[in-house]
């Protein structure tokens, strides 16, 4: 929707009603054209007076800024045509222990305040209708909210810009977050071990031939609750192992001397 700055007033010249009474309606309606004309040529000329003002603020601003940049310049220029490297020897601790430069300028801020406006437009905020006057219900509201913010907010688009802003860090933060949890890799949920007595199984197997060999069993889940029974697995597993291993030790020896 496009705001206009500077209206030139009147809009429409000739139209409007005629006064009762009139013997020559034509001339009275050039009459009032020529009036009209007359009125818009002085709303145009208040109009270009205030242009011209204009221009002339930012002209002084912006050579307000070229004198004091080329004062700056000429400092600098005296400055480094003094300075002596052969003479003068500066340390890195004595420029560590120096402040740090600090601007004076003061940058431009809150450009669209109600200060900044220009003429123009105050002139039409001026002339527009006042809101109605709800905030004398909002001693009623249980909500406490302000009741004239529901017609009109002027920290809306300020509120809207912080929600953004929020958002925007809270996506960075989540981003952050994500990308240190693929660094760390994946995390460890469960322990897979074998079976106990998976060696006497295979001594056995070995013995009998492939032809006899029995499947291999699943292997087992480490958890809380069949952490002893796995325990008691592996000690008589031990121990079949060790009676297996003596077996095979005594049939051995006995063919040995056969």
């Amino acid at each position: 929707m496009p705001l206009i700055k500077r209206n030139v007033d009147p809009v429409h010249l000739c139209r409007g009603s005629l006064p009762q009474g009139i013997s020559n309606e034509l001339e009275c309606v050039t009459n009032n054209a020529l009036s009209g004309i007359i009125r818009q040529l002085s709303n145009l000329s208040k109009h270009a007076e205030d242009m011209f003002g204009e221009l002339f603020k930012e002209a002084s601003a912006f050579q307000h800024r070229c004198v004091t940049l080329q004062q700056r310049i000429d400092k600098l220029r005296v400055k480094v045509t003094q300075l002596d490297s052969t003479v003068e020897e500066v340390s890195l601790q004595d420029i560590n222990m120096r402040k740090a430069f600090k601007t004076s300028i003061i940058p431009d801020q809150q450009v669209t305040s109600r200060q900044s406006m220009p003429s123009a437009m105050q002139d039409t905020y001026n002339q527009c209708d006042k809101p109605p006057p709800l905030n004398i219900l909002t001693p009623y509201r249980d909500d406490g909210k302000e009741g004239l913010k529901f017609y009109t907010d002027p920290n809306f688009f300020f509120e809207l810009w912080c929600m953004e802003m929020q958002k925007d860090v809270q996506a960075i933060k989540d981003a952050r977050r994500r990308k240190q949890k693929r660094e760390r890799g994946p995390q460890r949920t469960k322990d897979r071990i074998r079976s106990p007595g998976n060696r006497l199984k295979e001594i056995q197997k070995q013995a009998k031939g492939k032809e006899f060999a029995e499947a291999s069993e699943t292997p087992v889940v480490r958890t809380a609750g069949n952490y002893d029974q796995i325990q008691n697995y592996r000690q008589s597993g031990a121990q079949q192992v060790s009676t297996g291993w003596n077996r095979i030790w005594f049939c051995t020896n006995v063919l040995q001397q056969i």
